[in-house]
């Protein structure tokens, strides 16, 4: 039976497509068979699982395996729509020591970072995510592309109606470090519209050590993320978390405020050009 032949089908529950990685693959999920007229009973018959599996998945109650994702792929003549949120859900394209930080980020309202190599996650294209990864000893192409998939996930939270605050300060040579190829870092630099940018002649030593990413909520810091060449690790223990917000204000305090950065960004894009 698909719907037009049905009985009035029950109001859908609205769904949050940026609550988390599971929510935004039921979301999908479901605009992927609404489109091709089925119901959930249909659907599942279709794949040989039950209605309320489906239902469960579409609501972000429950994960999906990789194999209903392919039988859904399947059923619904897509070609890699829905198994491109697979790395997310499965945490496959991220590190064991990060997959503890997503969801911190996801509560979060506020998030500050500063970053003294490369762009941060969080703002990357995913071209320049891409020429990030592929730089990895010993990555393999479908390495790279879970990787990928999994950043570009991470930025969804953006896509709330209430996305949270992301300040981020940048150290001036991310400006003049290409990664990947010419047109690859100049589009990266044309989509840093919204940041600081911390001067050489601010002579600030603090950002050398590392990358670090602070999550806020209702001002107050919640937790830290830290990285290093090897790994990265979640920081929860108050004494530290103040280590992180010294740093970090006392980055942000030696920036050049955010026109200034741009117009300086904006410069440096039209040598690139």
């Amino acid at each position: 039976m698909d719907l037009a032949q049905g009985a009035a089908m029950p109001p859908l529950k609205e769904l949050d497509p940026t609550a988390n990685p599971t929510a935004r693959f039921g979301a999908e999920l479901r605009k992927y068979r609404l489109a091709a007229n089925l119901t959930q009973a249909h659907l599942a018959d279709r794949i040989g699982y039950s209605k309320s599996r489906i239902g469960n998945v579409e609501r972000g109650d429950e994960n999906p395996t990789y194999e209903l994702i392919e039988l859904c792929e399947k059923a619904l003549g897509l070609e890699g729509a829905l198994l491109t949120h697979w790395p997310a859900i499965s945490g496959k394209g991220m590190p064991n020591w990060f997959q503890q930080w997503p969801p911190i980020e996801r509560k979060a309202d506020q998030l500050i970072t500063t970053a003294p190599l490369i762009v941060p996650g969080l703002a990357q294209t995913e071209e320049y995510a891409r020429a990030i990864f592929e730089g990895e000893p010993h990555s393999t192409p479908q390495q790279v592309e879970e990787a990928v998939q999994a950043r570009m996930e991470r930025q969804a939270i953006f896509d709330r109606p209430t996305p949270p605050q992301f300040l981020a300060v940048v150290d001036e040579g991310i400006l003049y470090r290409p990664v990947g190829d010419r047109s690859v870092t100049l589009r990266q630099l044309e989509h840093l519209i919204t940041l600081q940018l911390l001067p050489y002649e601010g002579l600030c030593t603090a950002v050398l050590v590392g990358s670090a990413l602070l999550a806020q909520e209702d001002g107050v810091p919640t937790a830290a993320y830290v990285e290093s060449a090897l790994l990265g690790r979640v920081v929860d223990k108050p004494h530290e978390i103040k280590r992180i917000v010294d740093r970090l204000e006392r980055v942000r305090s030696t920036a050049l405020p955010e026109y200034l950065s741009v117009q300086r960004i904006k410069e440096r894009v039209a040598t690139w050009s």
